[in-house]
């Protein structure tokens, strides 16, 4: 599978991931956490500036062709899009028609910001790369992995706003809510083939106007960032320490014994108990956020995402699921936790 990222001159790819993922392909800049969109721009070297010039006729060696009293040929019914480099060198992208207006990468990911209702100091920004050459970029937004509100508005919300841009003059400014991390042209692509709702905007001057437009295409009401704050904000004051009823409680209700259980299925299932209590005292979890309700719901969640015995594919698709049982075991975690308060 091709990844599409570029590559700068040192062989490092052009992407900046949150580590607590690795990307198939094993490329780009880990970073500790979610970033903000300005550390993410800058890490990913996404945050270049693009601008259009005329076109004027070179030779096949690329010298430029001109009339008899050296005047340069143009043509005037083109343009050209060019990256300005750090070093103050130029890349040609792609030609462009005379009405295409750039929209830079730093502007479509602020646009994305707006759409969510974070600010450009929210640490939301997942993934973050620049892909064919600096013709397109992308960046997947977390939109948080906690289920609320399972039967109201927020059961519509998917984990990532997928953000797209394009500077080869067919790719169009693109917003998806979406299932699918992006971090490569294939999950990019993926990831809005499978989005149930995608928002598209032209490069043209009426771009910058349309983040109202796309908060009612995506359905995304920017309420879900106050309501996840502050069932994040419950969640931290529910004290549930190491060894107490209240743990013991909420994993005989994510992991329940059952009467009909074989030994061997006993035994598998106070091994998943005892790893989740494990997982529970981790840096992630108890270990850097203390012994309540959010390390605790985090930590069944990093265990049906990446600890239980199953192949990888198979825990990344229940994990974009809404639907799989994956999904429904971390809305009885939250629904018990939130009991407990």
């Amino acid at each position: 599978m091709a990844h599409g990222l570029e590559i700068d001159a040192k062989g490092v790819a052009k992407m900046a991931y949150a580590e607590r993922e690795i990307p198939w392909h094993r490329l780009g800049v880990a970073m500790k956490g979610l970033q903000t969109a300005e550390e993410m721009l800058a890490t990913a070297q996404a945050d270049y500036d693009v601008v259009t010039t005329k076109v004027a006729v070179v030779d096949t060696e690329g010298n430029l062709i001109t009339n008899p009293d050296g005047s340069s040929i143009v043509i005037e019914d083109s343009r050209a899009t060019v990256r300005v480099n750090p070093d103050g060198s130029f890349d040609g992208l792609a030609t462009v028609g005379t009405r295409y207006v750039v929209q830079q990468n730093r502007e479509c990911l602020d646009y994305a910001l707006a759409i969510v209702g974070a600010s450009k100091g929210d640490a939301v920004v997942d993934t973050c790369g620049v892909l064919d050459g600096g013709r397109e970029f992308f960046s997947s937004l977390d939109l948080g992995g906690l289920v609320i509100d399972p039967t109201g508005i927020n059961d519509k919300i998917e984990r990532y706003l997928l953000v797209r841009n394009g500077h080869d003059g067919k790719t169009p400014i693109t917003f998806a809510n979406t299932s699918i991390r992006a971090v490569c042209k294939n999950t990019v692509i993926a990831g809005i083939g499978q989005a149930p709702r995608v928002f598209t905007a032209r490069h043209t001057r009426n771009a910058e106007h349309a983040i109202e437009e796309a908060q009612k295409v995506l359905e995304i009401s920017t309420a879900w960032a106050t309501q996840f704050q502050k069932t994040a904000e419950k969640l931290l004051t529910i004290s549930v320490p190491q060894a107490s009823t209240q743990l013991t409680k909420i994993l005989d209700g994510v992991f329940p014994a059952k009467a009909t259980d074989t030994e061997r299925q006993k035994r598998n299932r106070d091994g998943v108990v005892a790893l989740v209590r494990g997982v529970y005292d981790n840096e992630k979890n108890a270990g850097g956020y203390g012994y309540n309700g959010w390390s605790a719901y985090n930590a069944i969640v990093e265990y049906l995402d990446h600890y239980r015995d199953a192949k990888a594919d198979e825990k990344a698709l229940a994990s974009m699921s809404n639907n799989s049982w994956v999904t429904q075991k971390k809305i009885t975690a939250q629904e018990i936790i939130l009991s407990l308060a």
